[in-house]
């Protein structure tokens, strides 16, 4: 099955999976850690890698997805149906592990298949793949701790901590930060010179940034008495946050009042981006236990992830529904999903930044 007949579903599922995770999280009529893999196990998680498998072939010039990258994404959706069972059911570390561990075939199989494509084009590569091949390590990485937890119970905390970080400022927030500097010029319509230049420079510093929270967090909990690993956390969301500016940056001077709009996709894109960068800021504090986990989390759900895949599936959806030559129809429809884009993705990104600072 082609990954774009898999993709307008992905995306439904995961917009559906993220208003009700955050709905619960605001609520409180369901613990975090439920809620939040039904928003990135269940909806981000199927979705990311569906995109991953649509963009791939872009990015290396290839063709197709073929039949083993299309699936991978449903393998994952299994494991997330799986955590989130797992979670609302009897907590089981067996059914964990098999969630985890059917996630990381489907990162292991989508980077095996990736690198295969990267071997056999002309030329050379999207500097956009280094992002994505980045994401799907932090990925395993994040699938990897779960499956250490029943193994060392007394580092059980340290190793969610972990997974928490590497999956959702290493998987997540690297494959967004890759993709949003080439979907948001094309949101827009204009080209973006520096894209290719940030592409390139700093992937080393979005994945060390995301490495030294990630350690850091998971390291340097209150109860340790040394300021040697928050120092390391403090030190990566610094470089982390770095990456976000410059994108930003670039993005202001190039596009401008195009950013701010009421209509669109970019503006909600560039919306994301800021909430990004604001739960960046104020999740090492939930790493520290200085910040409850609900809102966090819910931060993070409202004030990136629902105007991403908002901002994303608007101008997607079109092409994932009519593949081929775009038409009026696409564009007709296009203007529909994104309409008041700007002003949703900039209520989306206040109501989130606020809930988790007031909290």
């Amino acid at each position: 099955m082609p990954t774009a007949l898999l993709l307008p579903l992905f995306a439904i599922t995961a917009l559906l999976a993220l208003t009700i995770a955050g709905i619960l999280l605001v609520t409180g009529h369901a613990a975090p850690q439920l809620a939040a893999h039904l928003a990135f196990a269940l909806g981000i998680l199927p979705l990311v890698l569906a995109a991953m498998g649509y963009f791939i072939p872009v990015l290396t010039r290839s063709g197709g997805t073929g039949t083993v990258a299309a699936w991978l994404p449903v393998l994952a959706l299994g494991g997330g149906i799986l955590a989130v069972f797992s979670f609302a059911n009897d907590f089981s570390a067996r059914g964990f592990g098999l969630a985890a561990t059917f996630a990381g075939v489907a990162a292991l199989g989508l980077g095996g298949w990736a690198l295969n494509r990267v071997r056999r084009m002309l030329g050379p590569r999207h500097r956009g793949l280094d992002w994505y091949l980045a994401a799907l390590g932090f990925l395993l990485l994040a699938m990897l701790a779960i499956l250490l937890m029943p193994l060392f119970p007394a580092q059980r905390n340290a190793l969610r901590l972990f997974h928490l970080h590497a999956n959702l400022l290493g998987f997540v927030g690297l494959t967004a930060l890759g993709t949003l500097q080439v979907l948001l010029p094309t949101c827009i319509g204009q080209p973006d010179p520096g894209a290719l230049p940030r592409l390139r420079r700093d992937i080393k510093w979005g994945a060390t940034g995301t490495l030294l929270i990630a350690v850091g967090t998971a390291t340097g909990l209150p109860r340790s008495g040394s300021m040697a690993w928050p120092a390391l956390a403090l030190l990566g969301a610094a470089i982390y946050c770095g990456v976000i500016l410059r994108m930003l940056i670039g993005w202001r001077s190039g596009f401008g009042r195009a950013l701010v709009q009421a209509h669109g996709a970019g503006p909600s894109l560039a919306s994301a981006a800021l909430g990004l960068l604001g739960i960046t800021i104020l999740g090492v504090a939930h790493g520290f236990g200085w910040l409850p986990a609900r809102p966090a989390v819910a931060g993070f759900v409202i004030a990136f992830l629902l105007p991403l895949v908002s901002g994303a599936a608007g101008h997607l959806l079109p092409t994932w529904f009519r593949p081929g030559a775009q038409t009026p129809w696409h564009q007709v429809l296009r203007n529909r999903l994104c309409r008041w884009g700007g002003v949703r993705g900039m209520a989306l990104l206040l109501a989130g930044l606020l809930i988790t600072g007031i909290a």
